[in-house]
């Protein structure tokens, strides 16, 4: 096995999934501050101190499409290292989708065809969501390390054979 043998590892989605969640996270909660507020009176609403442009958020979770760089593991040799791909991959895609359904429910239509979403309360929610995507990858990387690890301790007819 060469230097780089441990890439070829079954753990390595759930460790490509739980880095760049801790490097991501940061940087989309980094662009969300940077982003223009307007208060509910500006975009005559009635409540609301602090409105974002739901096209503005949408932008800033840009960052999390790296997690989908676990995809490269589909194509492993290894079933195990194929399976862990196939579940980060998932978990990937729901860390993308979650903040888009939730700003695309939860928007106000103004005119112009312009959406807004109550940053006020959505921060809380996305930045929550994140903290649970993470603590559910490193779950999940749990799980399936107690599965594989009973597996690989499983003798293989198929190694007898070639005896």
């Amino acid at each position: 096995m060469s230097n780089w043998g441990f890439l070829h590892r079954w753990y390595m989605p759930f460790v490509w999934l739980t880095v760049t969640s801790l490097w991501t996270v940061p940087l989309a909660i980094y662009f969300q501050h940077g982003v223009q507020t307007h208060t509910g009176a500006e975009l005559h609403l009635g409540y609301g101190a602090s409105w974002i442009r739901r096209d503005d958020l949408l932008a800033t979770i840009v960052p999390y499409l790296v997690n989908l760089g676990c995809v490269i593991w589909l194509f492993n040799e290894d079933g195990s290292t194929r399976w862990a791909a196939f579940w980060s991959i998932l978990l990937a895609t729901a860390r993308i989708a979650a903040p888009v359904v939730l700003t695309s429910t939860s928007d106000v239509t103004l005119a112009g065809n312009q959406h807004y979403v109550d940053w006020s309360t959505m921060r809380m929610v996305l930045w929550f969501q994140d903290a649970q995507m993470l603590f559910a990858g490193i779950m999940l990387w749990m799980a399936f390390g107690h599965f594989v690890g009973q597996s690989g301790s499983a003798v293989s007819h198929a190694a007898h054979a070639e005896a």
